[in-house]
């Protein structure tokens, strides 16, 4: 079976519930071949339609898969800390707490400008907030963070 069918199969259930198909791939982890498909949506995702995805694909994936090995099936989102990937992402990420790593510096803090060349981070130093120019060109990476 091509694995990228899950897509196709998957498109009722992903304009139903305004869901964003992100990527598929089937990979071997521990001895165990897993059908990882991975989905995300704008204001976020819960384990409920997260499970309910599962189900449907599980439900109609079986009418595709008679040459397919044994296999798991997983499906995920893209996590908490999902990386920020393109410019539609960052744009997105405006007023989110991020992670930013540029050489020999790491920044965690709010994003709260998005420019053509550099981003801008609120970041905390001892107590007191101060606004971080970071050049784009200079990030190594760039994700959404959870703050502890």
């Amino acid at each position: 079976m091509d694995i990228n069918i899950c897509k196709k199969i998957l498109e009722p259930f992903l304009e139903e519930h305004d869901l964003i198909f992100y990527n598929v791939e089937l990979v071997k982890e521990y001895g165990s071949l897993i059908l990882r498909v991975i989905l995300d949506k704008k204001d976020g995702l819960d384990i409920e339609l997260l499970a309910k995805a599962n189900e449907y694909l599980s439900n109609e994936i079986d009418k595709y898969d008679q040459d397919m090995p044994e296999y798991m099936l997983e499906v995920s989102s893209r996590g908490a800390e999902r990386t920020i990937d393109n410019e539609d992402e960052m744009n997105e990420a405006v007023n989110k707490y991020i992670h930013v790593e540029i050489e020999n510096m790491v920044y965690e803090g709010v994003l709260v400008e998005n420019n053509i060349d550099n981003i801008i981070v609120n970041i905390n130093i001892k107590g007191r907030f101060k606004k971080i120019p970071i050049k784009k060109e200079e990030i190594k990476l760039i994700r959404l963070a959870v703050k502890i």
